[in-house]
């Protein structure tokens, strides 16, 4: 099953579970694992798991056995959530109440931050040099935090030009949500996978606002 399809396998699963108007867009999990398999990203940190739609998207899409899974959570609901729809990859990730309880000895290729997460000091910490950081949708205040951690950092925010899925929790009138993608300190392949996407972005923008204008 090719990446798109699979996104949109996980979109429409996660959509039926309680608690599913915060999961993450079709389209945000299929850009979070196009990233992983592009710049082969072993080592995953994901703060706020909320019910699982991206960690269990990663461990059901690339083998157990080549990925380590680390990520935050302090609500109640969503941890007796975890158990149910992490299945049988429950037990390969480890869980933590915040940040500060992981240890700094580890660090990780690949950060995926909740949109509705704040108080990012100290992320420096948890990442490799050349990590990714992916921001659910596109709060500015969160931005200008990871900008301020990370100096040498580029960003672009990837959207989609296709509308929500029939079946799917999200208005199927409105286009998928998009995501913020952050190279920390960018390799050449890097700065180039973010050249061809910010490219990409103008031209989505253009193509939504005249499909408004017709």
């Amino acid at each position: 099953m090719n990446k798109e399809s699979f996104a949109n396998k996980k979109y429409l699963e996660f959509s039926n579970y309680e608690g599913s108007q915060h999961i993450a867009s079709e389209f945000a999990i299929f850009k979070v694992l196009e990233l992983a398999e592009k710049f082969n990203a072993k080592s995953f940190l994901e703060i706020g798991l909320g019910i699982g739609s991206i960690v269990s998207s990663i461990t059901d899409y690339f083998p157990k056995e080549a990925i380590s899974y680390v990520g935050t959570e302090a609500n109640e609901f969503c941890l007796n959530s975890l158990k149910t729809n992490l299945k049988d990859n429950y037990t390969s990730v480890q869980i933590f109440h915040d940040l500060p309880q992981i240890t700094i000895e580890k660090k990780y290729d690949f950060m995926i931050i909740d949109g509705k997460c704040s108080g990012l000091n100290g992320i420096e910490n948890n990442v490799n040099k050349n990590a990714i950081l992916c921001i659910e949708g596109d709060r500015q205040d969160q931005v200008a935090e990871v900008k301020k951690v990370f100096p040498k950092a580029i960003d672009v925010h990837l959207i989609s030009d296709k509308k929500n899925s029939d079946g799917g929790v999200f208005d199927t009138n409105a286009y998928q949500g998009g995501i913020k993608v952050f190279f920390v300190d960018p390799t050449f392949g890097q700065r180039v996978y973010w050249l061809k996407e910010k490219i990409k972005t103008k031209k989505i923008y253009k193509k939504r606002i005249g499909n408004q204008d017709e």
